[in-house]
């Protein structure tokens, strides 16, 4: 099983550098907001590549008794400055967990995210959730929430 585990997040790591083919990218963290719902992961790991709308999130929890992978990719569909430095953005996702927690579903990131310096993004959003999957079986329609705040660096290669 953990071998499993471990090809499964080898390709998930491998298909996000692959989709990095521009030269700049930023690269950061994202943190559960646990009063929201929180994140699949605690903390994850948060890159996004601007040819490309996705913004993928990956992370671990790894303790004596647990070992759960996560994983995020979202699209934003719309996006729109407000004010100044500050943006709004909006659109579909989905999540997965694994293996001691299964969980698979679709979710809607709407955030802030800020560049109060050209290389420093600061983001906060929330993200209503449908589960589609579980380890109970299927869950339509189970509905939910999750909460992150986070930021990311740019940088140009």
């Amino acid at each position: 099983m953990r071998k499993k585990v471990l090809l499964i997040a080898f390709v998930l790591v491998a298909l996000v550098a692959m989709s990095a083919s521009a030269n700049t990218f930023g690269i950061g963290g994202a943190f559960s907001i646990d009063a929201l719902g929180g994140l699949p992961s605690n903390a994850m790991l948060s890159v996004k590549f601007p040819q490309t709308p996705v913004l993928w999130g990956i992370g671990a929890q790894l303790n004596q008794d647990t070992f759960n992978l996560a994983m995020t990719a979202d699209w934003w569909l719309y996006t729109q400055n407000l004010v100044g430095f500050v943006n709004l953005y909006v659109g579909p996702g989905l999540y997965l967990s694994l293996p001691d927690r299964i969980e698979f579903g679709g979710r809607v990131p709407i955030g802030l995210n800020a560049y109060p310096i050209p290389v420093l993004e600061l983001f906060l959003e929330i993200a209503p959730t449908l589960l589609f999957f579980s380890n109970q079986g299927i869950q339509i329609p189970s509905f939910g929430l999750q909460g992150a705040f986070g930021f990311r660096f740019w940088f140009n290669v």
